[in-house]
């Protein structure tokens, strides 16, 4: 009877909206919840900075203020559209969620390393571009974590190491790889290109050392001799990564360049190195999956490390070609009802420097 009245009459019904909400992809959430654990750590830091800590621990509470700011407009929706974050808070500026800002340096070191575990954790299977930007923030809060441990001499909860994971060993092409396999575009971004491009910079970065060794005192050589065995067993890897997905290893360079620099300061040279290789393994985060994934999130963190362990200074998102000038103001939380607080933008408490870390 339905159908006739509504065929006879031209009407047409319109199911009743059931008031579901579509579902929110991994990603996001994940984005969210990196949101929402970045604000609280930068409104505890914040108030550590302002209130009695030691005079000395301030300077430090600031950079990681800054640091923080940073990472909050970067995982601010791209869209445009409010955040939870944001809008569950109250105009006072804490978080309605059952979370709270660490009141202390040692809980905001654990909160800030087991920020960064998680935002590691969730690269590993957020999709490309967010596994790129969770991979460069929980990789710079790890190692902001881990050295203002160092600084307060305060310890960190066990679960901040990220695990090593070894690349796959290559299968054999002739079983797994088609006879013909089409070659990408010269300008095009693939697995493929993000994996030569790590292997490049795994083979200069092994010259460089070779050259470098003969150049740095005793204590330092020590160091720049067991990171040359890191590299050589990276460029191992990665070939074998290369070769199990069907690709052809670039050969290495005859030799390369040896700049200036490389003989006045070696030590700071390497530091630069570690910092150019950061984009290589960030690109590799995101236009890969499963195993080649995860070694080149834990590449990353290995890199940022060794950068760090040089002097050299750390970008506030490693892996990421990111003008940290340009990201948008964070906005002043939502008001609650009948409170007249602005919607204007924040101030981000710090300016936003070109580099973090060093």
């Amino acid at each position: 009877m339905v159908a006739l009245l509504v065929a006879g009459t031209g009407m047409v019904l319109i199911p009743r909206d059931s008031g579901t909400p579509p579902a929110v992809s991994f990603s996001e959430t994940a984005r969210l919840t990196a949101l929402e654990d970045t604000l609280l750590l930068r409104e505890s830091a914040t108030t550590l900075a302002e209130s009695a800590a030691p005079a000395a621990a301030r300077p430090a509470l600031g950079n990681a203020v800054t640091l923080l700011t940073t990472h909050a407009q970067a995982l601010l929706d791209p869209n445009g559209a409010p955040s939870r974050a944001i809008s569950s808070a109250t105009p006072s500026g804490t978080s309605t969620t059952a979370a709270t800002a660490p009141s202390s340096r040692g809980s905001f070191l654990t909160g800030l390393a087991i920020s960064g575990w998680k935002r590691l954790a969730d690269a590993r299977t957020a999709d490309g571009g967010m596994a790129r930007l969770l991979a460069a923030v929980g990789s710079a809060q790890l190692l902001q974590a881990e050295k203002l441990a160092a600084e307060w001499q305060l310890p960190l909860p066990d679960q901040t190491t990220v695990p090593e994971t070894k690349a796959p060993a290559a299968t054999p092409l002739a079983a797994s790889c088609p006879t013909e396999i089409p070659t990408p575009e010269p300008t095009s971004a693939t697995t493929d290109t993000a994996l030569a491009a790590v292997v490049r910079s795994q083979q200069e970065a092994i010259y460089v050392y070779q050259v470098a060794l003969k150049r740095l005192d005793e204590t330092k050589s020590a160091a720049a001799a067991k990171h040359l065995q890191v590299h050589e067993a990276l460029l191992q890897q990665a070939e074998s990564l290369t070769s199990a997905n069907c690709s052809d290893v670039p050969a290495s360079e005859a030799g390369y360049r040896v700049p200036e620099q490389l003989t006045q300061d070696p030590a700071t040279f390497l530091g630069a190195v570690e910092v150019a290789s950061l984009p290589r393994f960030g690109d590799l985060v995101a236009l890969s999956t499963d195993d080649t994934r995860t070694w080149a999130v834990d590449g990353l963190v290995a890199a940022a490390r060794r950068s760090m362990a040089w002097g050299a200074p750390l970008p506030p998102l490693p892996g990421l070609m990111l003008d940290a000038g340009e990201l948008p103001s964070l906005p002043t939380p939502t008001a609650s009802p009948g409170s007249t607080a602005s919607s204007a933008p924040a101030s981000t408490g710090a300016s936003t420097p070109a580099s973090h870390g060093g």
